[in-house]
């Protein structure tokens, strides 16, 4: 067989195959989020988290900031499927991007914050003004809907001691966490972004391959 041929049957393989296992999408478009490699090297790496004394919730704000009407909170679960009744979740189902299981959003449900808001804080972000962060708490390129087991388990954990369980969303959960650390200019752990590379391994031969862009 030709090897364009090949090529060609591979091509139109993983191109059913992403349409059969796609991840939902999040608040954050995924046609924008770039590829790790373009993001990684923006981000600075510490050799070690160090914890930082004065870790509150409260040092993030008094809950979810306001939003439409309802808060953050109830805004991230409109985006992600529910129908709201005075931002009351009445129904709705969506796929939890860190499980691969199907989430009931009139419960059962919880925002988790990609990069933990402690982790921040020991980051950095206990040098950020308040308001500064308030708005980290608050944004979108953050969170994620996905269970309440889904979130205990990660807790404030990093790529190195944590991971999706549904392998599929390794590499998508290594890039959105990039993301934030390098728009919040927050360094990483080397040993969270060596496991982050590993979680996009696959992700970056493929579009190199493809030649897809990598821009940031």
């Amino acid at each position: 067989m030709r090897p364009f041929r090949i090529y060609l049957l591979l091509l139109s393989a993983a191109t059913l195959l992403a349409a059969t296992t796609a991840l939902p999408r999040a608040p954050l478009d995924e046609t924008d989020l770039p590829a790790l490699s373009a993001v990684l090297p923006h981000v600075a790496e510490i050799p070690q988290r160090a914890r930082v004394l004065g870790y509150d919730r409260a040092e993030f704000g008094a809950g979810w900031a306001p939003s439409a009407g309802c808060t953050v909170r109830e805004q991230m679960l409109l985006d992600a499927g529910a129908d709201l009744l005075s931002c009351q979740v009445t129904t709705g189902t969506a796929r939890d991007p860190y499980t691969g299981s199907v989430l009931d959003l009139a419960v059962d449900v919880e925002i988790d914050h990609i990069l933990p808001l402690s982790a921040a804080w020991d980051l950095g972000a206990h040098r950020w003004t308040a308001a500064e962060r308030v708005a980290f708490a608050n944004d979108p390129r953050n969170l994620v809907v996905t269970s309440r087991g889904a979130n205990q388990a990660k807790s404030d954990l990093l790529p190195a001691a944590w991971m999706p369980d549904d392998r599929r969303a390794r590499c998508w959960y290594a890039r959105r966490l990039a993301v934030v650390a390098a728009t919040y200019s927050l360094p990483l752990p080397v040993t969270d972004k060596v496991s982050a590379q590993a979680a996009c391994r696959m992700d970056e031969v493929t579009r190199v391959w493809l030649g897809w862009s990598v821009d940031f």
